[in-house]
């Protein structure tokens, strides 16, 4: 079913998401006070509030820093109305700085939203025109783009960001760590030990994280047989793909495709 939800986080220390993740809805995340560093796909930014990141469907990302405030809207793809989902795309992937007269009304409609009598018959439609209104906010804010930037004190060694890009693009072809290490032109114990430093997981862990967000991509977007989707994206078989998959996501991968096609 469609859907559209909004919540609060508030952090007094530092705080870390345990791994990469990804999901299958759009994700606003405005961060109010703070900062973070903030991994989206293959690049890490330097968020410093007020910020807004659009994270669209199956992106993989995670986030750790200290204390913050961030807001969260999570819309399915099935919400959306085509000029919503135009802006949203358009926006995507890309750090975007607010002008204090952007971040005052976007606090302004988020705190409305959070006002909404969720009891009330009229709760859908008031939720949904805040809604519609926030995204035509966005689609006529300035364009004030973030470059990709290390992080000051603990920055994140290009090896690292060079194995990032490398396993998004090559996910789907037989990786190991020795050959991984070859390419990179490093050892595999230096390899090992900068990548689980600064990601909390090894290159293959991440790999197969990526594979898995490739996977469900297709398995909604496409007509493929289990298969063709296994092989595509890098698994060694069906079976296996089937395996990791239910024991990953709590189902196997044609009721994920059941259940998501469902929601359009």
């Amino acid at each position: 079913m469609p859907f559209l939800e909004i919540d609060k986080s508030v952090r007094d220390e530092d705080w870390s998401m345990h791994e990469f993740h990804s999901h299958a809805h759009y994700e606003i995340y405005f961060l109010a006070k703070g900062s973070r560093s903030f991994f989206l796909s293959n690049a890490l930014y330097k968020l410093d509030a007020p910020a807004l990141v659009v994270i669209p469907p199956r992106v993989v990302h995670k986030t750790e820093g200290g204390s913050f405030e961030r807001h969260n809207v999570n819309v399915s793809p099935a919400y959306l109305d085509p000029f919503q989902k135009e802006t949203l795309d358009k926006k995507a992937l890309q750090i975007l700085k607010l002008s204090s007269q952007e971040e005052k009304a976007l606090l302004r409609l988020i705190h409305e939203a959070y006002s909404v009598d969720k009891t009330s018959k009229r709760a859908e439609y008031e939720l949904r025109a805040l809604f519609s209104y926030g995204i035509y906010l966005l689609h006529k804010s300035a364009d004030q783009r973030q470059a990709p930037q290390a992080i000051s004190e603990n920055a994140i060694p290009p090896l690292v960001l060079k194995t990032l890009d490398y396993l998004n693009v090559h996910y789907h072809e037989n990786v190991n760590l020795d050959e991984l290490a070859e390419r990179l032109f490093v050892s595999k114990p230096t390899l090992l030990y900068n990548f689980k430093k600064y990601t909390h997981r090894s290159p293959i862990d991440f790999l197969l994280t990526v594979r898995l967000t490739k996977a469900k991509q297709q398995l909604v977007s496409t007509k493929k047989s289990i298969n063709e989707i296994s092989e595509a994206c890098g698994f060694s078989s069906a079976n296996y793909f089937g395996l990791i998959f239910k024991k990953k996501e709590g189902v196997s991968p044609l009721t994920y495709r059941k259940n998501q096609l469902a929601k359009f």
